[in-house]
């Protein structure tokens, strides 16, 4: 018979009390997930690599600011998020990352290389030239498997927000794939 597993909740209530094997337990729980959403957030791997590392570190760090335990993978999302946004500014790579307006993606020429690339490659180009803020909705959602009410924990926002920024992102995406999807039946 196998033990049954421990909860998340269960794990930050034990990372609160000061538990050394809860962070590991954490750690290999959350470590690819948490690498994967951020590597599509910055498209760097060293940089994914530091933003979960510091994102670890800030957990111990702020362990008793997690004030629902239940909360402990949103949670985790959430500084994994702020870390990358600050990577991301420190770099200076896009334009004001909050800005709500029209644009949904980060301007940038297309080349004529990426007519011929492979479909998943021309998908992956789309989803990182979108804004971070519709990216990040769209990892979460698709790439983490989050519901609405995590990914609105995750990024601060309300259900309504991500599901507006979600609807964009999906939208903007099929409207940049169309003519690909025509051409060679994507």
């Amino acid at each position: 018979m196998h033990p049954t597993p421990i909860t998340d909740e269960q794990l930050a209530s034990r990372l609160q009390n000061g538990d050394e094997q809860a962070i590991a337990m954490i750690y290999e729980r959350f470590k690819h997930g948490l690498f994967r959403f951020c590597m599509r957030l910055v498209s760097e791997s060293e940089i994914a690599e530091d933003i979960v590392q510091e994102t670890f570190v800030r957990m111990i760090d702020e362990k008793m600011s997690l004030h629902n335990p239940a909360a402990l993978k949103s949670w985790m999302y959430m500084i994994a998020r702020n870390e990358a946004f600050t990577q991301l500014k420190k770099r200076k790579r896009t334009r004001m990352l909050f800005e709500d307006d029209q644009d949904v993606f980060i301007e940038e020429s297309t080349s004529d290389s990426i007519e011929t690339a492979e479909r998943s490659a021309i998908i992956t180009s789309f989803v990182n030239r979108l804004l971070p803020q519709y990216k990040e909705v769209l990892v979460l959602r698709e790439y983490e498997a989050m519901n609405y009410e995590e990914i609105a924990e995750v990024i601060g926002a309300s259900v309504a927000t991500v599901k507006s920024r979600l609807f964009r992102a999906r939208k903007a995406l099929s409207e940049k794939l169309l003519p690909l999807r025509k051409a060679s039946d994507l």
